[in-house]
């Protein structure tokens, strides 16, 4: 009995999210626009995994692959 209720809790607290596990993996970019040094300026959407939360941040980069890479970077 004591091994099951161990195992109960333990699948348990697996399954609650924590803020360390908090990540987008998807974001997408909302606006562009050029800046004097030949970057870009961009306003990037990112949906947080584990509460579907929309971020929003200004990322500054030469690609958009490299914009992508930053927003991620900067979801909680």
């Amino acid at each position: 009995m004591k091994i099951t209720v161990a195992a109960v809790l333990l699948i348990g607290a697996a399954m609650v999210p924590t803020m360390a596990s908090a990540a987008c993996s998807t974001c997408t970019i909302q606006s562009k626009k050029p800046t004097k040094d030949g970057k870009f300026e961009y306003q990037m959407s990112c949906i947080q995994d584990t509460s579907g939360d929309e971020i929003m941040s200004k990322v500054t980069a030469a690609k958009d692959d490299d914009a992508k890479k930053l927003a991620k970077g900067k979801c909680p």
